[in-house]
């Protein structure tokens, strides 16, 4: 059966299409202008349904909201833009029937680009570059992920918690909105928490968060500390008060890039904002605040 691209649009909002065909789909966008703006057509239309709280009574409301918008007569739509929302808002309809009758498999990657998702519950993901969230099972009885890099979370109350999985141990998330970093390589994990409440499982024990908190885990050392301003990695690499680690890890993000330095060196702390689409930029402002000489050989930072 041949895929139009809108059937393939529309399989990679959802997260069904495999990593392969998601990373094939994602290098078309960069190239092709016409299925990039036929994708973010989309993307707005979903990004709006995707809100819902999947009653049927909430699906039947978007279409008459929808209905109101178009017969507006200031306003004209193009036919296309019908096909649109009436594929939009059919996705919505079938991922009703998937949240109240059974499970949905979860795999998304962003590869080179910032990337948003709406799951099935209502909650909300903004997946940082070249990161990776998955999950197996994902039901109202069942919400759990487990994440490979960053991601922002706006989390909807449910009759069971949210839980996401990273390297170090699991945030249990009781309906709120909170940062999560998280990079097996080099054990490291940080969490910032924006509004509500979270608990970090970590050895056995439960560590809470309050609003304005980030937990920093590298290694087997955790500390908990005040923050002023979130990190913003949506616009730059900020780091705070951040480990070495930490700082490495945001630019292997941004830039796909593997770093091979002393464990010694990755527990120094440094404050900076580095750009996101200048890597020798990047190494500049390191070098510079830390008074080393980081370099880029064969892909991978190292101290020479």
């Amino acid at each position: 059966m041949k895929h139009t691209r809108e059937d393939i649009i529309l399989s990679y909002l959802i997260g069904t299409l495999s990593d392969e065909e998601a990373c094939a789909f994602e290098k078309e966008l960069e190239v092709d202008k016409e299925i990039n703006h036929l994708y973010e057509e989309y993307r707005e239309l979903y990004t709006v349904t995707g809100e819902l709280t999947y009653e049927t009574s909430e699906v039947e409301n978007s279409w008459n909201a929808f209905q109101h918008k178009i017969t507006q007569p200031q306003k004209a739509y193009s036919l296309r833009w019908l096909k649109v929302a009436a594929s939009v808002l059919l996705l919505a309809a079938l991922t009703v029937g998937m949240w109240f009758f059974g499970s949905t498999d979860i795999s998304l990657t962003s590869g080179k680009v910032v990337t948003q998702e709406i799951l099935t519950d209502g909650s909300t993901i903004i997946l940082n570059s070249n990161s990776h969230i998955f999950s197996e099972k994902f039901n109202r009885n069942h919400r759990e992920l487990s994440l490979e890099g960053e991601a922002k979370f706006k989390v909807t109350k449910g009759e069971n918690n949210f839980v996401v999985h990273t390297c170090n141990g699991d945030v249990e998330v009781y309906g709120t909105q909170f940062n999560v970093c998280t990079d097996s390589k080099s054990n490291f994990t940080l969490i910032e928490l924006y509004e509500g409440s979270i608990g970090f499982s970590f050895k056995d024990e439960l560590k809470m968060l309050k609003p304005g908190q980030r937990l920093i885990l590298s290694g087997d050392v955790l500390s908990i500390l005040s923050f002023k301003e979130p990190v913003a990695w949506l616009e730059m690499i900020s780091c705070q008060d951040a480990p070495l680690s930490y700082v490495l890890g945001q630019i292997k993000l941004s830039y796909n890039v593997q770093f091979n330095v002393s464990s010694r060196l990755l527990k120094e702390r440094y404050t900076l904002n580095l750009p996101k689409d200048d890597l020798d930029a990047c190494l500049a402002i390191l070098n510079q605040v830390s008074g080393k000489n980081f370099a880029l050989i064969e892909n991978t930072i190292v101290v020479k």
